[in-house]
């Protein structure tokens, strides 16, 4: 009789733990069909801009300094981005193919972004007399006119950035420089200032930018 009833309380467990990969796995299926997408705008020096998608004005989700959020739905559309005060157009073909897509849209055709590891920069644990560390560009991302898949984990300001992160996690910040600085062998200086407050003034005056940062 006490095997019978051990045996019963295995299977019970089994079932449970068989039940709950189901689930799981279920939420996740039902995340990627009845989730939506979000695009992501860094404008420059906070300028406005406005989204369109198959025509129709889109109201921003969310808006952190320069960063906007929107949501669209699945599928492709068709997106139209203005720039009120220059003028500037752009279209987009988008294709969201599942739930919680990240897809990112350049603002103009000389911005291109960088991708930090802030995980040891913002997060590890030194000493007061050791050296800051600096971030460690992970992504660079040209503009070729398309949207850009972002990976998980990534931040578009500093405000967003998480108080903390769990050791098994990292933290990446997403930045946009002119295109002319975020190759392969530009202006390292530059690339770093793109972390800065000031970072706008990559776009209006970068000489003048990477002077008063030399002499600081």
């Amino acid at each position: 009789m006490g095997v019978l009833v051990v045996r019963k309380v295995q299977i019970i467990a089994v079932v449970v733990v068989v039940v709950g990969f189901v689930g799981a796995g279920l939420a996740s299926v039902l995340n990627q069909a009845l989730g939506v997408g979000r695009l992501h705008v860094l404008t420059v020096a906070d300028s406005a801009v406005e989204l369109a998608v198959e025509g129709k004005p889109m109201p921003e989700l969310s808006k952190d300094n320069d960063h906007l959020v929107f949501e669209v739905s699945r599928g492709p559309h068709k997106v139209k981005l203005t720039d009120p005060t220059s003028g500037t157009v752009i279209y987009y073909s988008v294709d969201v193919p599942y739930g919680f897509d990240e897809l990112l849209l350049p603002t103009r055709e000389d911005q291109c972004f960088l991708r930090f590891d802030m995980t040891e920069a913002a997060y590890g644990r030194r000493s007061a007399d050791s050296e800051r560390v600096l971030p460690r560009v992970t992504e660079r991302y040209q503009n070729t006119n398309e949207p850009i898949r972002i990976p998980s984990h990534t931040y578009y300001t500093h405000g967003e950035l998480p108080e903390t992160v769990r050791s098994s996690e990292k933290a990446f910040l997403l930045r946009d420089l002119p295109c002319d600085f975020a190759g392969e062998g530009a202006n390292e200086g530059l690339q770093r200032l793109a972390l800065s407050e000031r970072a706008d003034e990559l776009f209006t005056d970068p000489d003048a930018l990477l002077a008063n940062d030399a002499e600081e």
